[in-house]
């Protein structure tokens, strides 16, 4: 991908004459897009050569993501060129997994059910990696919370202590009153011990309070952690207190005592003489505003701390974060869009930094390194090209000899990707702003097109030019409708330098939304876009902006789908579970001191002005953005009726949809009110109506199904002036006849054959094996066409997947499925009864489908005349007919007799 863009018009001036179209030859489901499989949790182990990693897989059935643990060898153990993988986990619920420091060990953490205690949570399990069954290591009551390796032997974890008498009491009496923010229930989270051959397990502190972050030290004698005094987060008056703890004397000193300084991510230097760990800092330290990213060292021999200085202005640790390595330090800096990756050579007297040659790590979210000091593993993508995931040797700021370490997604390659592109524009106060731009496939620089607007979350998020697709983000379901997709990095995002991420402070809206109108003004201008076409949606803050721009220009947008976002800044202050921190920083002070400015900046006073459709998603327990806020939306909107308005509530989700089922209903309702009010390509009258029927109910196929071919009256089509059955394909392998011969196709082929008044559409019947033939043959050598019989075995795979759910058999005549007793003697009675009087017009009876309702309509595969197929030993008849059906459980199929047997055709392309 292209990144450094001048302006949005000379960008299409220069790629009017070099866009191909794309072909869709692979339409984009929404499956595609919710079953991406990602890889998290690398572990590298100390001989460099084995690393440990963690597949997250979308499971529909399980309504979640199940993830696993894999180990790759670098060095294939059976000879082979390539790097090897294994699956080392099967039950979906194992994460975290660490190599023992001499590398004969796995432990894992896994929600699984253990033997003995009564626990509950995640416990920790050991592997060995040569083979076996995983072995629970802990059986903790209230679960591990974290967890390293100290030495080869015993496992540092942190834990919450036993229930209280007291919590016990409640739990006895079924006392579920929760008190908020009760201190005095505050339990303790401390550090333990546990020997992974034993499962002995020791206290290592006995703190008041929680510890959360902690690592220990390489060989085991020191620990860094970090240490919560409250449950109250709402406000940042109660810091996290950082602790180094020897654990040769029991010494516990506290560092890092600065106010609001409270680093956390510590990662210890190879030799165990100091470590590094990251901190926000923002001007606001009193309200944890939003900020940039330091990173500090604390010497342990001085006992001492300082800011490693990255020489990289205003911007800070990128989202790709640091790395320990030998020399020094790997660092992801922001760039906005990308990365700057840099190595900083540990000096005696700081730190040398310099400039890393390769491209890829530009847009390398993920980078880690191994205890070895040299082995990495990384993830390259852009907004166009899918991650790949990378082992190799990094020295001296180098990377050499990297390999593919696993291959994820691998049906993408089969899916047309739309192009993407960083642009840039000139955006509020004269600044430049960035983007992700995705094209529509088979974009036609000649036209404009219609653009979704897809804003992020934060709002000191950041649209990467890397992968992103999911259920708040979805350009390829958007590309192949013909829709630009267009993500801005408005002022207030993030990875742009602590200026730009604070511009908004005071002054929400002001700045943002001109941002995003100038880069849509822009691209208007370039003559790619249709501003008559526009629709916005976002989750988060990205539902926020979506709000006040539906309100600042409401003729601009033509459909809008928020999901999770503010309208009342002052509910949102007791509401949000961070919403003092939050509201504090970016609306001057709290609602009583800065009322005038809480109720100017809240768009639920302002709803009266919004005309566009709105489609409102949230979760119940939401506290992040409260529930409450997507009832006072909706009932503004829905109130003043200016505006088509539809709200869905999602049961148990919190701020961000867990359930794979919820975010397929919000993709779906998402596109079909994008489809609605951008498109037009439906109504809400034509949705409400689609209700009644399931999509593969008969009615609906045939409503929706290409209607059958007919001339003059009659079944088929006209081939060099004669009567032939028309035909469908089926997944381009199998042409086939849609009904079976009629009685008037027939006769064009055989003038005396018999055809009482009234009865042309019925099928041909009574026709012996030779004479199937030769009406295929002469079909053929009528139309210059290769026609003939089916195979049996094509019959046989027509009638499994598009046999019609009520065919013209004895069952049909029945009312029931008979038994096999049943059956003998219905068979007699039907056998009475005049063969005109049990056979019908073909097409009468409902038609099979695909076994997803889709596909074209085929009907009478397995009823009113069996067909003639080729076999290994001739042509014999198959399938169901109105006098004969097969018992599922007996061998062979009874033989129809003649006459109910006719036939199909199938024509070789």
């Amino acid at each position: 991908m292209r990144t450094h863009v001048v302006s949005l018009l000379a960008l299409f001036l220069m790629a009017s004459g070099a866009v191909q179209a794309q072909s869709p030859d692979a339409p984009w489901s929404i499956d595609d897009v919710l079953t991406q499989r990602s890889l998290s949790d690398v572990n590298i182990g100390p001989d460099g050569d084995r690393v440990l990693w963690v597949k997250e897989t979308p499971d529909p059935e399980a309504d979640a993501t199940q993830s696993d643990v894999y180990l790759t060898y670098r060095n294939d153990p059976h000879g082979g060129d390539t790097t090897a993988t294994v699956q080392l986990t099967r039950t979906g619920d194992n994460r975290a997994p660490r190599w023992s420091p001499d590398g004969e060990h796995i432990a894992f953490s896994s929600s699984r059910e253990t033997e003995g205690e009564e626990s509950s949570g995640s416990q920790l399990w050991r592997l060995d990696p040569r083979g076996g069954a995983p072995k629970a290591i802990t059986s903790v009551e209230h679960g591990v919370r974290g967890a390293r390796w100290l030495d080869d032997d015993r496992l540092l974890f942190t834990a919450r202590e036993p229930s209280t008498r007291y919590e016990e009491h409640l739990e006895a009496t079924e006392d579920d009153a929760d008190v908020i923010e009760d201190t005095t229930l505050f339990r303790p989270v401390r550090l333990f011990t546990v020997h992974v051959e034993t499962g002995e397990v020791t206290r290592v502190t006995n703190n008041d309070h929680q510890i959360g972050a902690f690592a220990p030290s390489p060989g085991g004698s020191r620990v860094v952690y970090s240490l919560s005094d409250s449950p109250i987060t709402a406000d940042a008056r109660n810091q996290p207190h950082q602790f180094l703890l020897n654990l040769n004397t029991g010494a516990t000193t506290e560092i890092f005592d600065e106010q609001y300084v409270d680093p956390s991510n510590f990662q210890w230097t190879a030799d165990g003489a100091g470590f590094y760990a990251t901190d926000s800092y923002s001007s606001d330290p009193e309200h944890e505003g939003a900020g940039i990213t330091k990173l500090y060292h604390y010497d342990l021999a001085a006992r001492d701390y300082q800011e490693v200085p990255l020489e990289w202005g205003d911007k800070g640790v990128g989202y790709g974060g640091y790395t320990v390595v030998d020399g020094g330090l790997h660092v992801q800096l922001a760039d906005g869009p990308t990365f700057e990756p840099r190595f900083y050579r540990k000096t005696s007297d700081g730190w040398a930094p310099a400039e890393v040659a390769d491209e890829r790590l530009e847009h390398t979210s993920a980078f880690t390194a191994g205890l070895d000091g040299e082995t990495v593993v990384f993830s390259h993508s852009t907004a166009d090209t899918p991650p790949s995931y990378r082992v190799g040797t990094y020295r001296d700021g180098a990377l050499q000899h990297d390999e593919t370490l696993t291959t994820l997604n691998e049906n993408l390659d089969d899916l047309p990707i739309p192009r993407a592109e960083v642009v840039r524009w000139t955006g509020a106060n004269g600044e430049t702003v960035n983007g992700i731009l995705h094209y529509p496939l088979d974009y036609d620089p000649d036209r404009a097109y219609p653009m979704m607007t897809v804003l992020h979350g934060g709002p000191s998020g950041v649209d990467l030019d890397a992968w992103s697709l999911g259920w708040t983000v979805y350009a390829p379901l958007l590309a192949q409708r013909g829709a630009f997709v267009f993500r801005p990095n408005y002022h207030g995002s993030g990875h742009h330098g602590l200026d730009f991420v604070e511009s908004i402070k005071g002054k929400y809206y002001e700045l943002e939304v001109p941002d995003i109108v100038s880069g849509i003004d822009s691209l208007a201008a370039a003559g790619v876009v249709d501003k008559d076409s526009l629709g916005v949606m976002g989750w988060s803050n990205g539902a926020i902006l979506t709000t006040q721009l539906t309100i600042e220009h409401p003729e601009l947008f033509q459909v809008a789908a928020p999901g999770a976002g503010d309208v009342n800044w002052t509910s949102d202050y007791g509401n949000c579970a961070f919403g003092v921190r939050f509201d504090r920083s970016y609306f001057k002070g709290a609602p009583w001191a800065y009322t005038e400015h809480y109720i100017e900046k809240s768009p639920l006073f302002e709803m009266p002005a919004v005309q566009t459709p709105t489609l409102i998603h949230h979760g119940t327990e939401d506290r992040a953005v409260p529930y409450e806020q997507g009832w006072e939306y909706y009932r503004a909107l829905q109130q003043i009726g200016n505006a088509p308005v539809r709200f869905l509530s999602y049961p148990g989700e919190p701020h961000g949809l867990r359930q794979l089922s919820h975010q397929r209903r919000k993709v779906v309702e998402d596109l079909k009110w994008i489809d609605t009010y951008l498109f037009g390509e439906t109504s809400m009258q034509e949705r409400v109506s689609e209700r009644l029927l399931a999509d593969d109910a008969p009615l609906s196929l045939l409503e929706t199904a290409e209607a059958p071919a007919r001339t003059d009256g009659h079944r088929g089509v006209r081939a060099n002036g004669t009567l032939v059955p028309g035909t469908v394909t089926l997944g381009d392998t199998l042409t086939v006849g849609r009904f079976e011969v009629t009685r008037a196709q027939f006769r064009a082929y055989d003038a005396d054959f018999e055809v009482p008044s009234g009865t042309t559409e019925y099928p041909a019947h009574g026709l012996a094996a030779d004479r199937a033939q030769a009406y295929v043959d002469w079909l053929s050598e009528q139309t210059g066409r290769d026609y003939r019989l089916p195979t049996a075995a094509e019959l046989a795979a027509l009638k499994a997947a598009r046999a019609g759910p009520s065919e013209n058999t004895p069952a049909y005549w029945a009312g029931f499925t008979p038994t096999p007793d049943e059956y003998r003697r219905l068979r007699a009675r039907l056998a009475q009864h005049p063969t005109e009087a049990l056979l019908m017009p073909v097409g009468s009876r409902p038609a099979g489908h695909g076994p997803n309702g889709g596909g074209p309509l085929i009907y009478d595969v397995d009823g009113n005349v069996a067909e003639w197929a080729r076999t290994a030993d001739g042509i014999e008849a198959q399938n169901a007919s109105a006098l004969t059906l097969k018992d599922p459980k007996a061998e062979p199929a009874p033989t129809p007799p003649r006459r109910v047997t006719g036939l199909r055709v199938v024509l070789d392309r």
